[in-house]
């Protein structure tokens, strides 16, 4: 990719700001999208603290409205999938007719509200990060561990896609940012295997008010992470994507030895913001239902986070 490759990012929070910073570390132009923090962030930067080094980029351009922002070869979506309705709507305005728009993202589904919203000549592509990271200042980063992205182009539904020039491309912009890259061929797949790990712990990290390493290292609540697994393992099967049997008793091991924070969606329960449960959980129902696989455990807790965040934004 070529080094004056314009990246927009849309969304300038732990995920959206650490992925942004390490392309603007490595020389490429960024535009962020904050409505809070951008007069902040041109001023001073964006702040990286990280167990792999920190780190202060002072090579971006921050804007407080859509309007500002120039037109993009990739756009970044790294939003809340609960500001997706007004976001995907604008995207659009900013992304060249033959660029990428990449939406990192928890849960399943989202890809298909946005290549709605594009015209076929954009390439939607979608990003899962495997990261620990939070927004611990107006313009500082805490990235606390790991940081690889899976990328996959996103087809009709999910439909398997092969990996062209633009994916490759950007595959060598984050790469040569010194982020590790996977490339998956189905994007379905990739996306409920990320849900094996993210269903129990974001959910239950809310509904029982814990950290990652409270929920593992509890009998009760261990084995409930297990039936969560094994309802989503179940999932993905019948939606056509055999995950490795493996895979729960992996992840719970990784797990216990991940430095212990606060899931994504407690973070947002802590700060009284929207709950991703749509996304997270329901995504995974829909689909779910759709193939008539039963998952009881997810949807008692499904119920139950949509109690809470009634009460926090009824």
């Amino acid at each position: 990719m070529e080094p004056k490759t314009r990246f927009a990012v849309v969304g300038a929070g732990a995920v959206g700001g650490y992925y942004g910073a390490m392309l603007a570390r490595a020389g490429n132009e960024m535009h962020f999208l904050s409505r809070r923090d951008a007069d902040a962030m041109n001023r001073d930067g964006i702040e990286v603290i990280s167990p792999n080094g920190d780190f202060t980029v002072t090579s971006v351009v921050a804007h407080s409205d859509w309007q500002s922002i120039p037109e993009c070869d990739v756009v970044i979506v790294a939003v809340k999938s609960t500001a997706n309705d007004d976001v995907f709507a604008r995207i659009a305005d900013i992304v060249k007719p033959d660029g990428v728009v990449l939406l990192i993202q928890n849960g399943i589904g989202a890809e298909i509200a946005l290549a709605a919203a594009l015209p076929e000549s954009v390439e939607v592509v979608g990003g899962l990060a495997f990261i620990g990271s939070q927004k611990t200042g107006p313009t500082q980063i805490s990235h606390f561990d790991y940081g690889a992205l899976t990328l996959g182009v996103f087809a009709t539904d999910y439909a398997p896609a092969p990996t062209g020039n633009r994916l490759n491309d950007l595959v060598e912009a984050f790469t040569a940012a010194g982020v590790v890259i996977s490339i998956s061929d189905s994007l379905l797949a990739a996306r409920w295997q990320k849900l094996v790990w993210n269903i129990p712990f974001n959910t239950l990290s809310v509904i029982l008010d814990a950290t990652t390493a409270e929920l593992i290292s509890n009998d009760a609540t261990y084995r409930l992470a297990e039936q969560m697994m094994a309802e989503v393992m179940a999932a993905a099967a019948a939606d056509g994507c055999v995950l490795p049997s493996d895979l729960p008793a992996g992840m719970l091991t990784a797990t216990k030895a991940m430095t212990p924070y606060s899931t994504s969606m407690k973070v947002d329960f802590n700060a009284g913001r929207p709950l991703e449960f749509e996304a997270i959980a329901g995504g995974a129902l829909s689909r779910a239902r759709s193939t008539n696989t039963p998952m009881p455990v997810l949807e008692t807790i499904y119920q139950q986070l949509a109690f809470v965040d009634s009460r926090l934004h009824g």
